[in-house]
This record gives C-alpha cells, structure tokens and sequence, in this order.
C-alpha cells in the first residue's frame, strides 16, 4: 500500500494531463492510438526522450517517448486503468496534471472530443471556466455585504 493518495484534493482544473514514458518503439504509437479510439483522451503529444533512472539496484539509461495525454476529470480514472492494464513496462510511471486554466476554444474543442452528446461546458463567454470571486459570486438568500473592519484601538 502507498502511504500517497489516489485522489487529489486539491484537483480543481477543467482538464488533466495525464503523462507516461514509453519504450521508444512501435509499440508505444499503438498505444497512443487505442487511447484516443477509446475516447479517453482528445489529443496526445509524443515527445522523444532519454530517461536515467535506478531499476533493480542498478542505473539505466534508455531512450523513451513521453507521452502527454489530454483528457476531462472524469476520464482520468478509465484512462489510468487502461494505461495500467495496457502498458508494457513491469511498473509504468503515470502520473495527473491538474490544469488550473485552459483556453475556451481548446476546452470546448476537449468536451466536444470526449463526449460528444454531452452539453458544451459553462466558459463565461469564450473563456476558461472559473468560480465566481467574492465580490462577483452569487449571494445566498439574507447575505450582506461584509462591513468595514474597524481599525484597532491605540493604547496610551
């Protein structure tokens, strides 16, 4: 058992990166493309690499591709399953990018993607999906405006 979480707490972003290093050989475009024709991700960038790294008490070098994949919150778990069952390292790194901000055309580009049934995600006019700030958001029934603090009082 691993004393890290699964979950993160803190994942608020309307999109995921979901990177993993591959051997660099065919086998690692086939992967790619059995991703993306199953809908767990919309687009997956491939960058080539040379890893370093300690396997079974000895240091290996090895040329890699990294793969990016970008996916919705709700893929990330489907696609961490199929990655785990599909990949052909003995212990795949896998690892999620919370993405805080994403341009609007590339996040409706993304939804539309991924489910393409479903409504277009909230983007406030062209732009990335945010949470309303204090003095924007909505107001609950009988909620005021917070008075001034008053400036403390001076001993003498």
């Amino acid at each position: 058992m691993t004393p890290y979480p699964m979950d993160p707490v803190d994942a608020t972003g309307p999109m995921r990166l979901v990177g993993t290093a591959l051997p660099d050989t065919p086998a690692s475009d086939g992967l790619v493309r059995s991703v993306l024709e199953a809908r767990l991700a919309a687009c997956a960038q491939v960058v080539a690499a040379r890893s370093t790294y300690w396997w079974k008490e000895a240091l290996e070098t090895a040329a890699e591709r990294v793969v990016w994949f970008k996916t919705s919150p709700k893929h990330v778990g489907a696609l961490f399953r199929f990655l785990t069952e599909h990949h052909p390292y003995e212990v795949p790194e896998i690892i999620e990018i919370d993405v805080a901000r994403v341009h609007g055309p590339y996040l409706e580009y993304l939804a539309a993607t991924l489910d393409p049934n479903a409504p277009p995600p909230p983007l406030g006019g062209g732009t990335a999906a945010r949470r309303p700030t204090r003095r924007e958001g909505p107001r609950g029934r009988g909620a005021r405006r917070p008075g001034r603090t008053p400036a403390p009082r001076h001993r003498r």
